[in-house]
């Protein structure tokens, strides 16, 4: 194994997970879009322009054109406030944070759920303020921010409990699930994932159960239990198609692709990510279309088949770049800057790195700046640089434990090691390289 290597796994992971991110967060609480659409019977002219125009963003935003949806969702804003009709501004915001949502806007996203937070509120929409928390729990976890995320999904789910809100219930446990996820608590995420699947059972929500055993997969897979994570994506897979639900069978697929990838299996893997693309496309998912293609990018990587994987990471970055979403545009930089350092290129990685590094920094993503870091810390280690490297992986290490990645905080122990090593001071060395077996014998991978 390389020296660049053991970290560059970490943040090819994180890249292709791109098309599950979709089904994880479309498991927020009751959509509000839902609880517009109602409206649409309505006889008012002026309420029926804006039901039209709240479909017409939905359709928008299920095929990524987010700064249309926005405008689209800005129109009926207006409309609503005219006519006072709150509960539609109060969708309206929530919609519009969603928007910004996809846009890597977080706080501007969050301003928008706080609003209409205040309107179900006010107006005591109990279905909606779970909701609104919901989606503020999802926000502040894209931000990296665990603890106010979980505290958010809590109260969501209080609520959905108390007003009997079963699949809302299942929703907030399963993005629950998720946080703890991310959390490096694997058993954790699968107790709620598993509390989640049960009440999806029950009620017979399909698509919901298929969401579950989805994510489910998704913790058995960073367990590196791959062959239970397969198990549970092809169970996943097939609700998915029997219910008619392309986006859900894509996402399946991709995640199918990424744990082939896993496996080492990468033949396999870019067939799965040929089948996700297709559909992608097929549907008109451009968001789906760039992260298929990510996962294309990382198996050709794995590949040694670089030239390949720089033309699928430029493929990807420019749709992200076209549809506004600065996350997928780091993501797809990332892969470009571990490409050329595949290639020995470490100046044009190391230019890549610092790009992806400013844009996770000016959207908040504290997860995406440690891996930038550590991939930086990496470069310079194979410049023979080391106290670069040390000095890098060092900025990293607290942000890891901030956010409480303890898979991140693990590799970056043992880059250290490794940069000490280098160095000759065996004994640092040799402590680091312990820290960092300790804490993945805590949280149970190799």
């Amino acid at each position: 194994m390389t020296r660049t290597s053991l970290f560059s796994q970490l943040t090819l992971k994180v890249l292709t997970l791109l098309g599950l991110t979709v089904t994880l967060t479309s498991l927020n609480g009751t959509n509000p879009f839902a609880v517009s659409q109602v409206l649409a019977q309505s006889r008012n002219p002026s309420e029926a322009e804006a039901n039209r125009l709240l479909q017409q963003g939905i359709q928008q935003l299920q095929t990524s054109q987010f700064r249309e949806a926005i405008e689209s969702w800005q129109k009926t804003l207006t409309i609503y406030q005219d006519i006072g009709d709150r509960q539609g501004v109060a969708n309206s915001l929530s919609n519009l944070g969603r928007a910004y949502e996809a846009l890597s806007r977080y706080q501007k996203a969050i301003d928008f759920y706080q609003q209409s937070l205040s309107i179900y509120q006010d107006i005591g929409d109990r279905q909606g303020v779970a909701s609104c928390l919901n989606y503020l729990g999802g926000a502040y976890r894209k931000l990296s921010q665990y603890k106010k995320a979980i505290e958010f999904h809590q109260q969501a789910l209080s609520i959905f409990q108390e007003i009997g809100d079963r699949q809302g219930e299942a929703k907030a446990l399963n993005n629950l699930g998720g946080v703890y996820t991310n959390l490096s608590q694997y058993e954790k995420a699968i107790d709620f994932y598993q509390q989640s699947l049960s009440i999806f059972q029950e009620i017979g929500d399909r698509r919901g159960e298929a969401n579950c055993l989805n994510n489910l997969g998704l913790t058995y897979k960073n367990l590196s239990q791959y062959e239970k994570a397969i198990d549970f994506y092809q169970q996943s897979l097939s609700i998915f198609q029997e219910i008619g639900d392309r986006r859900g069978e894509a996402n399946c697929l991709n995640n199918l692709g990424l744990t082939y990838k896993n496996l080492s299996q990468y033949e396999k893997a870019i067939d799965f990510y040929q089948q996700s693309l297709s559909i992608f496309q097929e549907i008109g998912d451009r968001r789906g279309e760039a992260s298929s293609i990510i996962g294309l990018g990382s198996a050709y990587n794995n590949l040694s088949q670089y030239e390949k994987a720089i033309d699928f990471y430029q493929q990807s970055l420019s749709i992200f770049q076209e549809i506004g979403d600065r996350q997928g545009e780091a993501s797809s930089i990332i892969g470009l800057g571990n490409a050329y350092s595949n290639l020995s290129q470490y100046g044009k990685a190391i230019d890549f790195y610092q790009q992806a590094l400013s844009i996770y920094q000016e959207i908040g993503n504290r997860r995406g700046e440690a891996q930038s870091l550590g991939n930086l810390g990496n470069a310079y280690n194979n410049l023979s640089q080391y106290e670069k490297a040390i000095d890098f992986h060092q900025q990293s290490l607290p942000i890891l434990q901030e956010i409480g990645d303890k898979i991140g905080k693990a590799r970056t122990l043992n880059n250290l090691g490794v940069a000490y090593r280098a160095l000759g001071q065996e004994q640092k060395a040799r402590e680091f390289f312990e820290q960092s077996q300790a804490i993945k014998e805590e949280i149970g991978i190799d």
